[in-house]
């Protein structure tokens, strides 16, 4: 794996992970870890193409990449159906 992924992994898996522990959503993880790396890898070929430096760490966008992995596990919970009690 070259190392600009790592970090960017790392963003895709911890984002998601981070909004459950702290709201209780998004219940299905997998999908908010799925939707989120596929964001992230659009958010890095956006920076790459626009040529954006802000929030980069080596050659990794982890601004943008954060921003993608929080709407994308932000859209997967409201995607959610909602329980009834």
């Amino acid at each position: 794996m070259p190392p600009a992924l790592i970090p960017l992994a790392l963003v895709a898996l911890g984002v998601p992970a981070a909004m459950r522990a702290a709201m209780g959503r998004p219940r299905s993880l997998g999908a908010a870890w799925l939707l989120a790396a596929a964001a992230v890898a659009l958010a890095q070929a956006a920076g790459e193409i626009s040529g954006s430096r802000l929030g980069v760490l080596g050659d990794a966008q982890l601004l943008l990449a954060a921003i993608a992995a929080l709407v994308a596990a932000f859209a997967v919970s409201v995607a959610e159906p909602r329980h009834r009690d």
